[in-house]
């Protein structure tokens, strides 16, 4: 036994050294917390952590403990990390309506000194641990958050002379209530010199406070509840170019969330020198949703450097036509003049001040929700001096009639959005009976304005705006993005991003368009992008529909009824369009008995991406699909199950003529298998293929080398229940792989021997219970080329079996998401939600030498007293079983006089007792020698003894030479009278008979 379990020990050595050989380990020394290659960084976010785990390192220089269960920090909780500079413990225990349900009861409590060893800290998060002061702080102190707490009144200073950045918002506001007025002493801000941002937004503030640091470059103040901005209030921050006051005397009309107006919803009241300071630096001003309908003459005069004001959500309709406010931000790039339409008030069109002339640097103008019909070619004159104006936004104004072809007066312009109008027809239209007869029925504005009025407000602010400086830094080619990146293909979104980027971009999305026609596009002749989704056009697209577009690539017509069934469709813009979306026009499609055709793919020399998704298409189509240039097909949410019947084999080759296909999706298709025949005739030159979110529990395994290209393999979301115990031939190329969300219980060994490029494997979410460590499947060996493997939410087991997997996770170089978090135990019961990473394989040594020990001393204890128990009461137990067995076994007959003994039964008794004597021969030996046809043979003390013989030698006779001992026994036995030496001798006979033979021989007779 000892030498096998030597074998078995060497043997698993000599596999798991095949997995650590030169293997770069994953760092988990402060499990259940991760941390990086070099322990600089600790993460122990989002665990159910009680106390700040015990951390020792002079390494360590972040640390996170966010989102946990701490509820207490001890004075010493962090001695063992010196060296730290960021310490995040954020969302922790949330004040007020923030907090989730099932933690009413929490409170969270810091020592005052919990800190003072941190003398290195630079950065501290202590946002939503509804903390109601602040404990001492390091002076090394840069950057402290004490968001979401209940801190409303601080008198002391700080003491931290370096700080940076300060925010205390969402200390005092309607989920977070403290029913009284947020205060800062001016001492606090006296002892921050180096203060450059301050957010004190959501607070219940009444007014700005006093002596703010004059070093501060962004202030923030929103939604708090100042009424009034007074003279000189910023007077003294010469170097602040950031400046947030919105929301603090709130217009309820249109708002989304809770609304708190000033006193008798006056707006906020603004001085001719508000905003006045020496050489003023803000170039970012927000006033939004502040109720505002005029400004003070001279407001912005001081700005001499504003980029960007906000002042959406006001009531600035009549201010924006005639307003002379316009003059004084000539140095604006960006304005937001959104939602400040007049309470059920709808202009009959555009109407904008001509001193916004006077801002001939702007970029980016926002009038979205101002609420007219029409836009006129007087209308967008008054912008015409605007020459360096990118982006107009006219979003949801129920706009019915426009000139766009006044919009070539801006030659900069290239982002027009539209959306969400009531546009329908969009010539320039010769006369306004024409106008009114192609609008129709379209000119209920209070229809639309019941639709829209509630939505939440959507604004393109400064962030966003600046938020394309950075898409510009990232474009590449989307087409060429998967060398990059072979884990992921672009969405029909990302092309648009791509091929729009700083194109010229009409987006005419949810208007009500009802049909397509060449003068539809008067104006728009150099479009590049062009957005049509969300209409209502139901007709037959012909060749000529876009005739004038002589450069559009980009082309969105989903959510739609259109048909394409001519094969000239679309045949005008063949040398330009290369991204066509038509998915969720399902309206045609779904027409019983009516069909379709896709001819018109094959005109489109250029197009390289076509989204024909949620169409619902299943039968009466074209055979194929033909197309020489298409790339990417998105053709999910259809009816594959439907045209790919085990009975049909019509449009087995679908897709096969799309010849330069490199992505496929037809994911969400009701699928339930792919035939092989299936799998064999689509293109060739697919490297990606998704098809989630299907019913599949087969796929042809054996055929997927016939995609020698493919290298992108997605079928998540489906009901696989097994893998194939096969050698399945991957292509050389082929990296990624996902079965996530199945039903997978085993990975087999040799299924992934000969993927030797897969880089990216993910199973998680299935019903992987363990793995084999003496079949491992290939990726999981050393020297694999696997870079990612996703095993979280799988039911493992843990045990002494499996805990060799425990150690291969902390050790290999793979890289595998939420493994110390997620990747859990589900059996035994015992570890159910444990991590996984718990079971160590010393403990289970430890384990099975417990169990050996408690086996040797169970045999050592058993051999040795079940000997001295046989020695002292073996007789007695021997003798109480034969008595038991003879009552079980009962009484039989006596032998006859063929038998070896001479005497049926002797009979003992006290001679001397004359009742006794009397009974035994005058009824026992009457009955049973004289009566019956079967007499027995008694032998009798005073009859049948030899005479001369001692008692002994005649007792010992009487006894061995009959059947049975009857002993007759009278009442004085038991009422305590002495047995006569006889009966007892003879007692003592019977006993050892009884052992010698085994077998009771014994009666008792009482008279």
């Amino acid at each position: 036994m000892h030498v096998t379990s030597v074998m078995a020990l060497l043997k698993n050595i000599l596999i798991f050294s095949q997995l650590l050989i030169s293997a770069r380990s994953i760092n988990i020394i402060f499990f259940p917390c991760d941390t990086d290659e070099n322990t600089t960084s600790v993460d122990c976010s989002n665990r159910p952590l009680k106390n700040v785990p015990l951390i020792k390192s002079t390494t360590v220089v972040t640390l996170n403990l966010s989102r946990t269960k701490i509820r207490e920090v001890e004075q010493h909780d962090f001695a063992g990390v010196p060296n730290l500079e960021t310490l995040e413990m954020m969302g922790n225990c949330l004040p007020g309506k923030l907090r989730d349900l099932e933690e009413l009861a929490c409170k969270m409590k810091i020592d005052p000194y919990a800190f003072k060893s941190l003398l290195k800290l630079r950065e501290l998060s202590l946002s939503g641990n509804s903390l109601t002061s602040i404990p001492w702080l390091p002076e090394s102190l840069r950057i402290l958050d004490l968001r979401n707490n209940r801190i409303f009144h601080i008198i002391h200073p700080l003491n931290t002379p370096h700080l940076e950045k300060l925010v205390l918002s969402n200390n005092c506001f309607y989920a977070n209530p403290c029913n009284q007025s947020f205060y800062i002493s001016e001492s606090v801000f006296r002892g921050l010199p180096n203060l450059s941002n301050l957010t004190l937004g959501y607070n219940n503030l009444t007014a700005v406070p006093k002596g703010l640091p004059p070093s501060l470059t962004s202030l923030d103040l929103r939604e708090n509840t100042i009424t009034e901005i007074e003279e000189g209030a910023f007077a003294n921050l010469t170097v602040l170019k950031e400046l947030n006051l919105e929301w603090n005397c709130q217009r309820c009309d249109h708002a989304a969330r809770p609304c708190f107006p000033c006193p008798q919803k006056l707006p906020l009241k603004l001085h001719a020198n508000s905003f006045f300071a020496e050489n003023s630096s803000i170039t970012s001003l927000s006033l939004r949703g502040n109720s505002l309908k005029t400004f003070p003459d001279n407001l912005f005069t001081p700005l001499k450097n504003l980029k960007y004001l906000d002042l959406s959500d006001n009531l600035l309709a009549y201010t924006i036509q005639n307003g002379t406010f316009f003059s004084e931000l000539k140095g604006l790039t960006w304005i937001s003049l959104i939602y400040n339409y007049e309470p059920l008030k709808t202009l009959k069109e555009l109407n904008i001040s001509q001193h916004i002339g006077n801002i001939s640097g702007l970029q980016y103008l926002l009038l979205s929700g101002n609420f007219f019909h029409r836009l006129s070619t007087e209308s967008l004159t008054v912008l015409s001096n605007l020459k360096n104006l990118k982006k107009l936004e006219l979003r949801m104004n129920f706009i019915n009639t426009c000139n766009l072809s006044a919009l070539k007066k801006l030659p900069s312009l290239i982002d027009i959005d539209l959306s969400q109008n009531l546009l329908n027809f969009l010539p320039c239209c010769s006369s306004p009976s024409e106008i009114m007869t192609l609008q129709g029925s379209c000119q209920n504005q209070d229809l639309h304005t019941d639709n829209f009025g509630d939505q939440p407000v959507t604004v393109i602010d400064e962030e966003v705006t600046l938020e394309s400086d950075i898409r510009e830094s990232n474009q590449s080619d989307v087409l060429e993005m998967l060398g990059d990146n072979v884990s992921q293909f672009p969405s029909p979104w990302d092309f648009r991003n791509h091929f729009c980027w700083n194109k010229l971009t009409f987006d005419l999305s949810q208007n009500d368009i009802l049909f397509l026609r060449k003068d539809v596009f008067l104006g728009m002749e150099n479009a590049v992008c062009l957005d049509l989704s969300f209409n209502y056009m139901s007709q037959a697209l012909k060749s000529g529909v876009f005739d004038n577009m002589k450069k559009l690539v980009y082309l969105n017509l989903s959510y739609n009824r259109l048909d394409l069934y001519y094969e000239d469709a679309f045949s005008e813009l063949k040398n330009t369009l290369k991204v066509l979306d038509v998915s969720n026009n399902e309206f045609h499609f779904k027409m019983r008995g009516m069909g379709h055709r896709f001819e018109f793919l094959k005109n489109l020399t250029n197009l390289e991406v076509l989204s024909l998704a949620n169409n619902g298409i299943g039968m009466r189509i074209d055979q194929r699909l033909i197309s020489s240039s298409l790339k990417y097909l998105y053709f999910y949410g259809n009816q594959l199950n439907i045209m790919w019947e085990s009975d049909n084999n019509k449009y087995i080759h679908f897709f096969q003529n799309l010849t330069n296909l490199i992505y496929l999706d037809i994911s969400s298709n009701d699928l339930k298998s792919i035939s092989p025949e299936v799998l064999c005739n689509l293109p060739g030159s697919l490297r990606g293929l998704s098809i989630n979110k299907n019913h599949l529990n087969y796929f042809p395994w054996n055929n997927i080398s016939v995609l020698s290209n493919l290298y992108y393999l997605s079928l998540s979301e489906n009901e696989f229940s097994y893998l194939p115990e096969i050698v399945i031939e991957f292509g050389a190329n082929f990296s990624f792989l996902d079965l996530s969300h199945n039903h997978i219980s085993s990975i087999p060994e040799n299924f992934f021997k000969k993927a030797k490029s897969l880089k990216f494997l993910y199973i998680s979410h299935n019903n992987i219970k363990e793995l084999n460590q003496q079949y491992l499947p290939a990726p999981f060996k050393n020297g694999s080329a696997l870079q990612k493997l996703t095993l979280h939410a799988n039911i493992f087991k843990c045990d002494c079996d499996t805990s060799w997997f425990a150690d291969f996770l902390r050790t290999t170089p793979v890289e595998i998401p939420y493994l110390t978090t997620y990747v859990r135990c589900e059996f035994p019961e015992s570890k159910q939600g444990e991590s996984i990473l718990s079971v160590d394989q010393r403990s289970c040594q430890d384990i099975y030498g417990s169990l050996a020990f408690l086996i040797c001393s169970f045999l050592a204890v058993t051999f040795t007293v079940l000997p001295l128990l046989k020695h002292l009461y073996g007789w007695d137990m021997w003798y109480c079983l034969q008595v038991l067995w003879a009552g079980y076994k009962g009484y039989s007959q006596l032998a006859g006089t063929d038998s070896q003994y001479h005497y049926d039964a002797f009979v003992v008794f006290d001679t001397s007792n004359k009742a006794v004597r009397d009974w035994v021969y005058n009824e026992l030996t009457a009955n049973l020698e004289n009566l019956g046809n079967r007499k027995f043979s008694l032998c009798l003390e005073e009859r049948d003894w030899i005479p001369g013989l001692s008692c002994i030698e005649n007792l010992h006779s009487a006894v061995y030479n009959s059947v049975k001992t009857v002993f007759v026994l009278s009442s004085g036995f038991n009422g305590g009278e002495r047995v006569n030496g006889v009966i007892r001798q003879a007692f003592f006979m019977v006993q050892q008979r009884l052992l010698d033979e085994k077998v009771s021989k014994m009666h008792f007779s009482f008279s």
